[in-house]
């Protein structure tokens, strides 16, 4: 799995902040799961299936180096989403305060 896909799959829920990965043997098979504890709940979303432990092991530790990334990233879109939230709630003729008492002045 390449960061593009994780990225995708983990930003399907945006409200979840994942902070760890974590796997889990089920039958013959290992299963790995983003992991997102908040509000007193530890959720965990379903990431990929893989045929060992030693798979699971090197995806996991591929993750883990992937999960700050990707909060970065997702912080810096939601402050751009408030930057453009707030410029379009205050439009810019509201904040030309030099040229308003420019032409007070003539």
């Amino acid at each position: 799995m390449d960061l593009a896909t994780f990225e995708a799959r983990t930003g399907l829920w945006p409200h979840m902040q994942f902070t760890d990965v974590e796997y889990e043997v089920c039958g013959d098979r290992v299963e790995i799961y983003a992991i997102d504890i908040s509000r007193q709940t530890k959720s965990k979303l379903f990431i990929c299936r893989v045929l060992n432990e030693q798979q699971a092991e090197s995806l996991t530790a591929q993750f883990k180096e992937w999960l700050p990334k990707l909060r970065l990233k997702k912080r810096k879109v939601a402050v751009n989403l408030a930057r453009l939230n707030c410029e379009k709630s205050y439009p810019a003729s509201l904040n030309r305060p030099a040229a308003h008492s420019a032409s007070r002045q003539l």
